[in-house]
């Protein structure tokens, strides 16, 4: 019987080889190149978010039912979707809420916050708010001690 020569063999050995390594190495360098792409999207818009900043001006508690949050976007684009955390009397009442509303950059929003556990006199002490910029980096804020008490 007779096989394939040494040599051809070592050449078509060494062709199927490259062909392998060149279909990796495109495959490779498509999918770095995709990555990429999508990280440096990511960081840029954590980048553009970087400079805003999410105030609590107030917070208000009426009618032992709705506290009402003034918010202030010093910031230079635009907040979405805030979500709100409020507590009071260490832990014993608190409530949570969301909204779709935007606050402008620059703006001044309030948003009243429907919290229907919180008895005559109970001062509010914790508020955290959470809003979006750029529709996916969070950006908040938190602020504690408030000196209204809740009233009926």
């Amino acid at each position: 019987m007779k096989g394939i020569s040494p040599l051809i063999a070592s050449v078509l050995l060494i062709a199927f080889t490259l062909a392998v390594a060149t279909i990796i190495g495109s495959w490779l360098t498509s999918v770095s190149k995709t990555s990429t792409q999508q990280i440096g999207g990511q960081l840029t818009q954590q980048v553009n978010c970087t400079g805003n900043v999410l105030d609590i001006v107030d917070a208000l508690c009426h009618d032992n039912t709705v506290v009402t949050i003034t918010l202030q976007n010093m910031g230079d684009a635009a907040l979405t979707s805030p979500s709100f955390y409020i507590r009071a009397q260490n832990q014993t009442y608190s409530c949570t809420n969301s909204s779709t509303d935007t606050i402008a950059a620059g703006g001044i929003s309030k948003f009243d916050i429907p919290c229907t556990n919180f008895p005559v006199n109970m001062t509010i002490n914790y508020v955290r708010v959470t809003a979006l910029c750029s529709g996916t980096v969070p950006v908040y804020t938190e602020k504690s001690d408030f000196t209204d008490a809740c009233s009926s």
